[in-house]
């Protein structure tokens, strides 16, 4: 049976997947795919800046089930600074390889961090939309 013509469908919205992170953050998988989803913007908000001395970043990368975080594909350019100014939304620039950005049932989102992200809290925010 289809569903009434205005009443909305939770199949139809958007989805949200958000990690939040604090200093001890490590590598690691934090969404697994319900259903085809196409990944449609990431964004991260910095609440607490890391004070190591170094360049410290996060990448959010999709893999298969079986498949390491690293070795997925990376789901936009640049990377998140984990560093950057508090209560400021960094927006990450998704990959141009739209197959890349798509998520099949079972897929996981995850992030890899570079450097030490010493005192460090925050989130990052993946936006999906079912296809």
């Amino acid at each position: 049976m289809g569903r009434a013509l205005g009443v909305s469908d939770s199949a139809d919205v958007q989805k949200c997947a958000t990690f939040n992170y604090i200093a001890t953050v490590v590598t690691q998988k934090f969404f697994i795919a319900p259903r085809k989803l196409q990944v449609i913007g990431i964004r991260g908000c910095t609440r607490v800046a890391g004070n190591d001395g170094s360049a410290v970043t996060l990448s959010v990368y999709k893999s298969a089930s079986g498949i390491d975080v690293g070795s997925g594909a990376l789901l936009h350019s640049g990377t998140f600074d984990v560093k950057g100014t508090a209560d400021t939304n960094q927006i990450l620039t998704l990959t141009g390889n739209q197959d890349s950005l798509i998520l099949a049932p079972g897929d996981s989102l995850g992030v890899v961090l570079a450097g030490t992200a010493t005192a460090a809290v925050g989130e990052i925010q993946v936006t999906m939309e079912p296809i």
